[in-house]
């Protein structure tokens, strides 16, 4: 039997940038951001508290995310949904930027931005509920399976 949860994480840790797709007013809007997962699937990204999808995570915290992990034949992504929040806890905030900044090689001053309260951008986390992986490599017959990481 296959290892969702292995195989999630393993895609998680391999892929950089995520779209987040958040709604207000019935008007849908998609973006592309850089990301960073824990151990439990949480996935983390920075970005500007007055940017739109910002505002409207503020607005309706529930949000999905689409990962590109494969784009030839077979195909392999990642639709997760769940909720967001800004995270405001700062050992939570300076244990992400280690992984932050061993994935991407920047960020090393927003910490110290941060607790002077200098830095332009906040750290956002979602928290998925479930987690649609199409894997046209590990699932041929169905192409997909969907995974709940809290259930």
């Amino acid at each position: 039997m296959m290892d969702v949860g292995k195989l999630v994480r393993h895609y998680l840790s391999e892929r950089k940038a995520m779209q987040i797709a958040t709604v207000h007013d019935a008007r849908p809007w998609i973006c592309t951001v850089y990301y960073v997962a824990d151990e439990n699937q949480n996935i983390y990204w920075l970005s500007w508290p007055s940017r739109r999808h910002s505002q409207e995570i503020i607005k309706n915290p529930n949000i999905a995310v689409a990962i590109v992990v494969k784009t030839d034949q077979p195909v392999i992504g990642m639709q997760i949904e769940g909720r967001a929040e800004i995270v405001e806890d700062i050992t939570v905030i300076e244990n992400i930027m280690e992984l932050y900044i061993a994935q991407h090689g920047q960020g090393q001053d927003f910490v110290d931005n941060y607790k002077a309260g200098s830095a332009q951008h906040r750290m956002y986390r979602l928290t998925p509920k479930s987690i649609v992986l199409l894997d046209e490599v590990h699932f041929k017959e169905t192409g997909r399976t969907i995974w709940e990481p809290n259930a």
